[in-house]
C-alpha cells in the first residue's frame, strides 16, 4: 500500500467543533484554544482540501455543501477513534486489578503463588495496596482480601458483595524453647503478640476454642509478619493463620501447642463497586478459590 495523502489531522478536532457548534468562538472555548488559532486551523484545512468549508452567517458560520459532506466523514472517523480508545482503555483497565491486602498475606501467601496466577489467568496484573491502620478508600480498589473472620457476624456471608473463598485455621505458635505454663485458669506465658489493627482476634480465638492464655506482657505490632518473626526468635507467642507459618512449622522453628482451629469460609473477598463487573476480577476470584 502506498503512502496515504491525508489532510492536516491536527485541524480535524477544530473543524469538527466549529461544524457542531456553528461558532469559531464556541469551538475555541470548548477546545481551550484562542479564537484565532481555531480560525487558522480551519482555514488551513480548507486550503489543503481546496474547497470552502464554511460561509459566514450573522455572527456565526454555517457549513457549505462540501463542508457538510466532509463533516459527516470526520464525525464518523472521530467516533471510530473514540470508540477504539475506549475499548483499549477498558482492556487495559480490566487487566490491572487493585487489591487491598495486608502486607503479611501478600508476602507470605500470595506472592509465592503469583507464577501460577499469571499462567492460569493470562494478561492479568495485580497492583497491591497495603491495608492497615490507614485504610485505602474502597473507591480506589477492586477488592479487599481478608482472612480476619474471627469477628464476622451471623448473616455476613449473605452480603452479595462478599465472596467467600475458603476456610482458615488459626492457632497459637511459638519457638520450641518458649514455655506455656499450665494454670487453673488455662495457660500463662511471658509475652503475647497482638496486631494493632485486630486486637480482637485473641479474645475471639479463646472464645471459640475454650483455651485461655494470659501473659505478663502484651506487645502489639503493626504487621503480623513482625509478630511471626518475633515468635521465631523466641520472644513470645503469636496467633496466626496456619498457611502463613507453614514453612516454620515444617522446619520446626515454630510449634503449635494446641493445633489450629478451623473456621469455615473464613477467607473472603470484599468486592467493591468498581470491581464487580470486571472479567479479570472474577477470574482472579475463581483462581483464589482453588488455592489451598
Amino acid at each position: 500500500m502506498g503512502r496515504r495523502l491525508l489532510p492536516p489531522l491536527s485541524a480535524l478536532p477544530a473543524f469538527e467543533a466549529v461544524a457542531r457548534l456553528g461558532s469559531m468562538k464556541a469551538a475555541a472555548d470548548e477546545l481551550g484554544r484562542t479564537n484565532g488559532a481555531v480560525s487558522k486551523q480551519v482555514a488551513h484545512l480548507s486550503e489543503d482540501l481546496g474547497i470552502p468549508l464554511f460561509a459566514k452567517e450573522g455572527v456565526g458560520v454555517v457549513l457549505t455543501k462540501e463542508g457538510r459532506d466532509f463533516a459527516a466523514t470526520v464525525a464518523d472517523i472521530l467516533d471510530t477513534l473514540a470508540e477504539s480508545r475506549s475499548r483499549f482503555q477498558r482492556r487495559a483497565d480490566d487487566a490491572v486489578i487493585e487489591i487491598g491486602i495486608s502486607a503479611t498475606y501478600a508476602m507470605r501467601w500470595l506472592m509465592p503463588r503469583m507464577p501460577d496466577l499469571y499462567q492460569s489467568v493470562p494478561g492479568i496484573e495485580l497492583s497491591f495496596r497495603m491495608t492497615g491502620r490507614e485504610q485505602v478508600p474502597n473507591r480506589e480498589l477492586d477488592l479487599i482480601l481478608t482472612w480476619d473472620r474471627l469477628n464476622w457476624s451471623d448473616g455476613f456471608y449473605e452480603d452479595p458483595h462478599i465472596r467467600t473463598l475458603g476456610d482458615v485455621s488459626f492457632g497459637l505458635v511459638h519457638a520450641p524453647a518458649v514455655v506455656l505454663e499450665k494454670t487453673s485458669a488455662g495457660y500463662h506465658c511471658d509475652t503475647r503478640f497482638l496486631q494493632e489493627i485486630a486486637p480482637h482476634t485473641w479474645a475471639g480465638w479463646e472464645e471459640m476454642t475454650g483455651i485461655h492464655v494470659s501473659a505478663e506482657h502484651d506487645q502489639a505490632f503493626p504487621h503480623l509478619f513482625l509478630a511471626i518473626e518475633a515468635a521465631v526468635a523466641g520472644l513470645g507467642v503469636a496467633l496466626v493463620e496456619k498457611r502463613l507459618v507453614a514453612e516454620e512449622l515444617s522446619s520446626g522453628r515454630l510449634v503449635a501447642p494446641f493445633g489450629f482451629h478451623r473456621i469455615e469460609r473464613g477467607f473472603g473477598a470484599i468486592i467493591t463497586g468498581r470491581g464487580r463487573d470486571r472479567g479479570k476480577v472474577q477470574a482472579l476470584l475463581d483462581w483464589l478459590e482453588r488455592q489451598d
